[in-house]
């Protein structure tokens, strides 16, 4: 059972992290670059006024935090209730994850983004008319094609009939 939850778990963590991949590139308010310059300001601005309070909370180890959320997992659920625990941690988490990767590191704002994909997807769609067309055209001219030689193949037999139908007069 636990190398199946880590599996739906690291499955849920994936899709996650496309999805708000996805919506971070495309909600993105600035170029990716922008976003983290802009950041690494605060990020700075927020360690100096750190560095003067000292903070430390027993139990905040990133790894003791972790297990005691996966011990409470085991405790609190059986079977479906953590599956799907599981699965929505698994998936928020991956957004989370995915959202801000795509916010960082967009390489353009969301808005160019997705009038881009508009005009490429107008763009394929333009060309897959075309090559419709194309084919449509083809397909034609192969058809009235098969029909002339259908033709000249019915013609063929009805000549070799005439002349097998001649053949036999004269010899009989």
């Amino acid at each position: 059972m636990e190398h199946r939850a880590t599996m739906v778990y690291k499955t849920a963590l994936i899709a996650g992290a496309i999805v708000g991949g996805t919506l971070g590139l495309l909600c993105a308010p600035r170029k990716g670059s922008e976003m983290r310059r802009i950041l690494s300001g605060k990020v700075e601005s927020v360690r100096e006024a750190t560095r003067r309070v000292p903070l430390r909370i027993p139990g905040t180890d990133r790894e003791q935090r972790h297990a005691r959320k996966l011990a409470a997992l085991h405790t609190e659920t059986k079977g479906e209730e953590m599956h799907n625990k599981l699965v929505t941690m698994g998936f928020i988490t991956g957004a989370l994850i995915g959202g801000i990767a795509g916010l960082l590191y967009a390489p353009r704002p969301g808005k160019e983004t997705r009038e881009m994909l508009k005009s490429k997807a107008e763009y394929g769609a333009e060309e897959a008319k075309v090559l419709a067309e194309h084919a449509k055209e083809i397909a034609l001219e192969k058809a009235r094609q098969a029909r002339a030689a259908a033709a000249a193949a019915m013609r063929a037999a009805e000549k070799h009939e005439a002349d097998a139908a001649a053949a036999e007069e004269a010899q009989g």
